[in-house]
């Protein structure tokens, strides 16, 4: 649920660090985020809205996305139900219009990131994550969630080192 992260990783690795990712991502929202009134449920469709001045993570691990950008909102919308559907391929693909519309969107990035670790593709979701970050500039939230996500892409292709390396940004952006 890492912002929706329902990875479906090889069936040795089993989920066996989603709670782990979920207890971080909660421990990390929960010092510093917005009133849960602020929130919105990812089953709704995402209006377009004011940005705000960072994206924030709610305590129930969804992301949203506030755009101006109304076709950017619509993509969205239409990857969440995809994704809600369980049709990861199809969710990619609206995101990925999206990010057309809106390359530089680190949200956008990290959702595709996030999505390609669903469909078992750890090498795009790797770099899709750490493009994300570039633009993330000081949003610690989105550091934290694509360090995450590179952490898990590379234990998912075996790079121990790699995962060593990309925890270690984690615990960074934890504190």
């Amino acid at each position: 649920m890492l912002m929706g992260l329902t990875v479906s990783p090889t069936p040795s690795n089993s989920n066996s660090l989603l709670p782990f990712i979920f207890a971080i991502i909660a421990a990390v929202v929960v010092s510093g985020c917005t009133s849960l009134s602020d929130r919105r449920d990812l089953r709704t469709p995402v209006q377009a809205t004011q940005p705000q001045p960072d994206d924030t993570l709610p305590l129930d691990g969804s992301i949203r996305q506030d755009t101006t950008n109304a076709r950017v909102a619509e993509l969205w919308a239409n990857a969440e139900q995809s994704r809600l559907a369980s049709d990861n391929q199809a969710a990619i693909n609206f995101i990925l219009q999206a990010i057309e519309l809106q390359p530089q969107d680190s949200l956008l990035l990290s959702r595709v990131a996030e999505l390609q670790l669903n469909v078992g593709q750890p090498v795009l979701a790797e770099s899709y994550a750490a493009r994300s970050n570039a633009y993330a500039q000081t949003n610690r939230t989105m550091l934290l969630r694509n360090w995450l996500i590179i952490e898990h892409a590379r234990q998912m292709r075996g790079d121990l080192l790699g995962v060593r390396t990309a925890h270690r940004q984690v615990i960074e952006f934890q504190n």
